[in-house]
């Protein structure tokens, strides 16, 4: 039997679309007003990011735990698998890697765990691209050995509405948040691959000007790489969307999909919020 293909939660595809491609998801936790839930399990991203809306607290997150994985790698070795590809969320973001990555040296399965160096859209086109190659009927080792290779492609661009969940769960520095605050001006921000961290790549006043600076990264990868992948997520930012619609018009992309930003990235670009990615797509062999 093939190699089973799974990722975490936030590769932000939903549950409904990773039961049709045949994937496996494990769920972070988010943590709102003291309950704790499953990320798209418990809870939809809509009805998160409405709650989230009307909250006074600030939510948290949490990883997998080694016993979930251990779970999850005895399910997907019931099911006749005997190995498969885990992409991961960004490891400096989280323990999801390293609680998988622990519970895979000692499980019978063959687990072959990668850090995505990202997440949302860009780490959920990245576990496409490897289902792709599974469906071309490339091996366990050639598909690992490209998604590693294709891992400083996969591009994550979020523009919050505001730095404040992102300062206030650390993942951006406070002074950052400060001056946009002083300025009234907003920052587009972006993971950089090697280091892991969250990095203001854009500035512009209003919604605009904003998402014309941010997309002219992605309009220039895309001349350099027709015919990828584009993704767009969501958490409101309906004006935003279509600014990015605009800008993508006669392009040479493939439309990925636009939807919802899950829960647990949710909870740290807030509401409001627009994640832009975009990917090289697998070319089959025959």
């Amino acid at each position: 039997m093939s190699f089973a293909i799974i990722t975490d939660s936030t590769s932000d595809i939903s549950p409904a679309h990773a039961q049709e491609l045949g994937i496996y998801v494990i769920p972070l936790h988010v943590i709102i007003e003291g309950e704790d839930l499953l990320d798209q399990v418990q809870i939809t991203a809509e009805e998160y990011v409405a709650r989230m809306a009307g909250s006074e607290q600030l939510p948290h997150t949490s990883q997998p735990s080694a016993g979930e994985f251990k779970a999850l790698f005895d399910r997907v070795l019931a099911d006749g698998h005997d190995s498969a590809i885990f992409i991961s969320l960004c490891s400096e973001w989280s323990a999801c890697y390293a609680n998988a990555s622990l519970t895979a040296e000692t499980h019978e399965l063959d687990v072959r765990c990668i850090d995505s160096r990202t997440g949302s859209g860009a780490e959920g086109l990245l576990v496409e691209y490897a289902l792709a190659m599974r469906e071309d009927g490339r091996s366990l080792d050639e598909t690992e050995a490209q998604i590693r290779a294709t891992l400083p492609d996969a591009h994550l661009l979020l523009i919050p509405r505001t730095l404040e969940n992102l300062v206030k769960n650390g993942r951006a520095p406070k002074l950052a948040g400060q001056l946009t605050q002083m300025l009234k001006i907003r920052l587009a921000v972006s993971p950089e691959w090697k280091s892991g961290e969250i990095k203001a790549i854009k500035k512009g006043r209003g919604a605009k000007r904003i998402v014309v600076n941010t997309m002219a990264d992605c309009l220039a990868f895309l001349a350099e790489h027709p015919g990828s992948s584009v993704r767009v997520l969501t958490t409101g930012a309906a004006e935003e969307q279509e600014l990015v619609s605009q800008a993508l018009a006669g392009q040479d992309y493939v439309d990925a999909g636009t939807g919802p930003i899950g829960c647990t990235i949710a909870t740290h670009v807030g509401i409001d919020a627009i994640a832009i990615s975009y990917c090289p797509r697998y070319q089959p062999t025959h």
